[in-house]
């Protein structure tokens, strides 16, 4: 005996919730970033270096993690988690780049800003999904 399929139930699949295909393609090409920055702060734990800057390698290889985790939560419509993982990734660009102190200490304090907001999110979620 065939099966019976519910058009109303197609109609869903193809309209609903699910996402396009580019938005799939610029998913995957978000962990490229991320394997980049895995891979620099594990050669620089080889001892192998890219910068003559050490401390500058690492500070880039996290870099590329936060701005490929707040691309990510973008392309998702996640704008809290992206807001937060974006403030990391600002914070750790003004480390890079500034060494002045007090320019280091906003930047700790956006870097608070962001982790503070991805706290919240998470919680948030938790709370919800401890509810379902």
């Amino acid at each position: 005996m065939a099966k019976k399929h519910n058009k109303k139930h197609q109609v869903k699949n193809k309209v609903g919730n699910e996402p396009v295909l580019w938005v799939n393609i610029l998913l995957t090409l978000t962990l490229v970033p991320m394997v980049v920055g895995i891979l620099m702060i594990g050669a620089w734990a080889l001892d192998i270096l890219f910068w003559e800057d050490a401390q500058a390698q690492i500070v880039i290889g996290i870099l590329f993690i936060l701005v490929s985790f707040a691309v990510s939560n973008a392309l998702q419509k996640r704008w809290r988690l992206a807001a937060g993982w974006s403030f990391l990734a600002i914070s750790d660009l003004i480390l890079l780049f500034w060494l002045d102190v007090t320019v280091q200490i906003i930047a700790i304090g956006i870097g608070s800003l962001g982790l503070l907001i991805i706290i919240v999110e998470f919680v948030s979620q938790w709370k919800r999904n401890k509810k379902n």
